[in-house]
């Protein structure tokens, strides 16, 4: 099997790497798959042993279901068994070999030449990407803590702004996930991974604000580092998938949802923790800090209910524990 050009958008969620994955579609080399979480949901359960045809067959067919339906979709993934049959040959695999025989059948159906995939928390598995995909680049979303902050604060709203797939359940767990000091954890641990890679050759940082002020530019830059043409129409996307806004269908990038945290949506109690869990990544990252005097008085609430909050979001993610270790950095490495 030949090799694959893969390009992996990452970083924390709520960064802009659903965003970055339209530009890029309109690109006409590349191929945008759907989030498919395979690493943090198929490959942690598999990567130690190999499987037999028969699993092989349902991983490919969860991966079909995921790409052609999505992630939360109620689909069976049995619908795609005449289909895996007729790919896979009757035999053991890696469950990696079948991730690549998924995306080379993709990329042959769709004609592309390019792979590109946007689950932030890949970011967690770029040795292992970089093993099985030797050609892969990596685009790393950065965002300002306290406009993540505010997206995650909105996340469960999603599903009332124009994403009616997501389910009840989903925003749900949104809502029982957000605390301004568990958010501020998991931003401080992607932005840790990045400090780790961002000095390779195949790896690329773009701030999620210097790409809505200037957009041709960044593009025009990163399509340089991923050897591909630039074309005008990848800025012609649709202004969907915001926490804080309803969805719509006017093509532009948005330079309003730069700073949005400063309209008021969040107290500046949530601000307080953001800056204050965050201040030395942030001040790396040069984003300015909004000065107090002393921490605001509510800060003690969210202190307070801190814990419960935490077990909270332990019993919605119960079949997440694995991902949450990762972003803990409890990693068990290959």
């Amino acid at each position: 099997m030949k090799s694959l050009n893969c390009v992996f958008i990452i970083g924390s969620s709520r960064s802009g790497t659903t965003m970055l994955s339209r530009v890029l579609a309109k690109q006409k080399s590349v191929y945008t798959f759907n989030e498919l979480h395979f690493f943090s949901q198929i490959f942690i359960k598999y990567r130690r042993k190999k499987i037999d045809y028969s699993v092989a067959l349902n991983v490919l067919s969860e991966l079909f279901k995921r790409q052609y339906f999505g992630l939360f979709s109620k689909k069976r993934k049995s619908d795609f068994s005449e289909l895996s049959l007729d790919i896979l040959d009757k035999k053991s695999y890696d469950v990696l070999e079948v991730f690549k025989i998924f995306i080379q059948y993709e990329l042959h159906q769709k004609q592309k030449e390019f792979a590109c995939f946007h689950t932030p928390n890949n970011i967690y598995y770029i040795e292992e990407i970089v093993n099985v995909f030797p050609n892969s680049k990596f685009i790393n979303m950065v965002r300002d803590n306290r406009d993540v902050l505010l997206s995650q604060k909105n996340k469960w709203k999603r599903k009332f702004l124009g994403a009616r797939k997501i389910p009840f359940f989903e925003s749900l767990r949104s809502f029982a996930n957000y605390h301004p000091i568990t958010t501020s954890i998991v931003w401080n641990s992607s932005l840790n991974m990045t400090r780790e890679y961002r000095d390779r050759a195949d790896f690329f940082v773009l701030k999620f604000e210097e790409f809505l002020l200037s957009p041709e530019n960044k593009c025009v830059k990163l399509c340089k580092f991923l050897e591909l043409d630039y074309q005008p129409e990848m800025l012609e996307i649709a202004n969907i998938g915001s926490s804080n806004m309803k969805d719509s269908q006017e093509k532009r990038i948005d330079a309003t949802k730069v700073n949005k945290w400063q309209a008021g949506d969040l107290s500046n109690s949530e601000i307080y923790l953001a800056q204050f869990f965050s201040k030395s990544i942030m001040k790396e990252l040069h984003y300015k800090n909004k000065p107090f005097l002393l921490p605001p008085i509510p800060v003690f609430y969210f202190l307070l209910i801190f814990p419960f909050k935490l077990l909270l979001a332990f019993i919605f993610n119960l079949n997440r524990i694995s991902s949450a270790l990762n972003v803990l950095n409890f990693k068990d490495k290959l």
